[in-house]
C-alpha cells in the first residue's frame, strides 16, 4: 500500500456513517440522473462518493436497493406530501389552476429526480424488479376520483376513461419540463404560457361540460 493510499484510507475511516450515506446518496442521485439506472454502475457511484465499492454494498446490498432509497422513496414522499398539503377551495377552476401550476413547479424543482426515474423502466429490467411508484399511483387515483365526482355531481357519466386521460395529461406536463430542449429547440415559451395552454386543453378534454360529447 502506498503512502497516499494509507492517507486516503485513514481519512475514510474517520467519516461518520451519516457522512458516508450522504456522499453515496449525492453521487447516486447525480449519476442516475446523468447516466440512467443501467449506465450508473456501483463502481462509478463509489468512486464519485469517494468510498469503496465494498462499503457501498455493505450499506445497501445492491444497486436496486440504492436506487429505491435515493430516487424512488423520495419521489413517492414528494407526491404523497403534495396530495396531503394541497389546499382546496369552493372554486373548482381555482383548484385546477393551482394543481397544474403546482405540479409543473414540482417537476421543475425536482427535475433531476424525475430524470432519474425515467431511467428506471428500461427494457433490460428483470421480471419482478420493476420499481414501485406508490406516490404516483396515489396521485392518479386521487385525481381520477375528483374528476369522476364532478361528473357524478352533474348526473353524468364520462364517455372516456378519465384515469387514462389524467395520466396522459400528467405525461404532457412532465414532458414540457423534462423534454423542454427537444420540444422547443428554438427557445421555450414561458412557464405561465405552457401551464395556461395545457390547463385549457386538458380542462376541456377531461371536463368538457354539459352538452359536449367525446368519442371513445
Amino acid at each position: 500500500m502506498s503512502a497516499q493510499q494509507a492517507v486516503e484510507g485513514a481519512r475514510r475511516r474517520r467519516r461518520s456513517r451519516a457522512d458516508v450515506n450522504q456522499r453515496i446518496h449525492d453521487a447516486a442521485r447525480r449519476l442516475f440522473a446523468e447516466l440512467g439506472y443501467h449506465g450508473a454502475t456501483t463502481r462509478e457511484i463509489a468512486r464519485v462518493a469517494d468510498v469503496s465499492e465494498t462499503l457501498l454494498f455493505r450499506y445497501y446490498g445492491n444497486k436496486a436497493v440504492l436506487f429505491d432509497e435515493v430516487v424512488l422513496q423520495p419521489f413517492n414522499r414528494l407526491l404523497q406530501d403534495f396530495l396531503a398539503q394541497r389546499p382546496t377551495s369552493t372554486d373548482p377552476r381555482a383548484d385546477e389552476h393551482f394543481i397544474f401550476t403546482a405540479v409543473y413547479d414540482l417537476i421543475e424543482q425536482n427535475r433531476a429526480l424525475f430524470t432519474a426515474l425515467l431511467s428506471a423502466r428500461g427494457p433490460r429490467e428483470e421480471a419482478g424488479s420493476m420499481p414501485q411508484f406508490e406516490g404516483l399511483v396515489s396521485f392518479f387515483r386521487a385525481g381520477t376520483a375528483e374528476q369522476l365526482q364532478k361528473y357524478a355531481d352533474r348526473g353524468e357519466v364520462p364517455s372516456f376513461d378519465v384515469g387514462l386521460g389524467l395520466r396522459l395529461a400528467f405525461g404532457m406536463l412532465a414532458a414540457s419540463v423534462l423534454l423542454r430542449d427537444w420540444l422547443f429547440p428554438e427557445g421555450a415559451p414561458s412557464n405561465d404560457q405552457i401551464v395556461s395552454l395545457l390547463e385549457g386543453m386538458v380542462g376541456r378534454a377531461l371536463d368538457p361540460g354539459p352538452g359536449t360529447v367525446l368519442s371513445d
